[in-house]
């Protein structure tokens, strides 16, 4: 028997809870939302060839009904990819969030001989992709964009794609990640040339950023602007890439007594 809807012990609680009650069910909405775009397809099918029939045999009022229930099924149709596109971005962030409540609320930088180093460091040790024999990494990395330019980071790790993604943009698609390191806190122009170097370059790579990350050794009394707080909360790396738009966060990243600050946050 279900609870009374009503009864919330702890509304922060309650919010996470249901939120995962629907990711648990969100396999069983994309089921339901394949078989019906596969009867409405077929329907779809059939509406074109009864409706050429009542073309050939003059029925011309029937064969407006049949067009106006084609029109109505290729609506659904549209509907029910784009609710498909909701879910699976719903799961996408509920595993987000799960992973940030899950994770020590601490995250402390390793030995290395300066901050980047560090960073490349921790991300080796935490992420399984970082590790794969495939990926390459440059500290400092010099890349060009499309045009030619070449753009410094502190470090640019990349993992190739394969040759089916470059020509088709089918298969592997590989990652990339840069990193700038900044003495002093970045600002909005540190920020914005940074989106600007990345995007050039990933124009011209067509391997996708995952992170793309403004870093720097924060003494205790620094902190960032708000300025430039919400740039990087609002903005984002975007790339096209055959037909393609490709999204990034930007990300600021800071070291503070041996332990890291993220804004935002990003979950690999």
């Amino acid at each position: 028997m279900k609870k009374d809807v009503r009864a919330v012990e702890n509304p922060i609680s309650a919010m996470f809870d249901l939120s995962e009650d629907v990711a648990q069910q969100a396999p069983n909405i994309k089921s339901l939302v394949h078989y019906a775009s596969a009867f409405i397809i077929v329907w779809l099918i059939i509406n074109v060839f009864l409706g050429l029939a009542l073309l050939v045999t003059g029925q011309l009022f029937l064969m407006l009904i049949m067009l106006v229930l084609f029109i109505m099924g290729v609506t659904s149709l549209i509907l029910l990819r784009r609710i498909n596109h909701f879910f699976k971005y719903f799961v996408a962030r509920q595993r987000a969030i799960t992973a940030v409540r899950q994770m020590d609320p601490m995250v402390y930088a390793p030995k290395g001989n300066n901050v980047t180093e560090r960073l490349v460091t921790y991300f080796r040790a935490s992420l399984p992709a970082f590790q794969r024999k495939e990926v390459e990494v440059a500290m400092p990395g010099i890349v060009q964009g499309v045009h030619g330019t070449e753009y410094r980071f502190d470090a640019y790790i990349k993992e190739p794609a394969s040759g089916a993604w470059k020509s088709m943009g089918l298969g592997a698609h590989g990652f990339s990640v840069f990193i700038k390191a900044f003495k002093e806190p970045p600002t909005v122009k540190d920020l914005q040339a940074l989106k600007k170097a990345v995007e050039d370059v990933s124009q011209r790579t067509g391997i996708p950023p995952v992170r793309v990350i403004a870093l720097w050794e924060r003494d205790e009394d620094q902190i960032i602007s708000d300025a430039a707080y919400n740039f990087v909360m609002n903005n984002q790396v975007e790339i096209k890439f055959k037909s393609r738009k490709l999204k990034c966060a930007m990300e600021i990243v800071s070291e503070t007594e041996g332990s890291y600050d993220f804004i935002p946050y990003i979950v690999q």
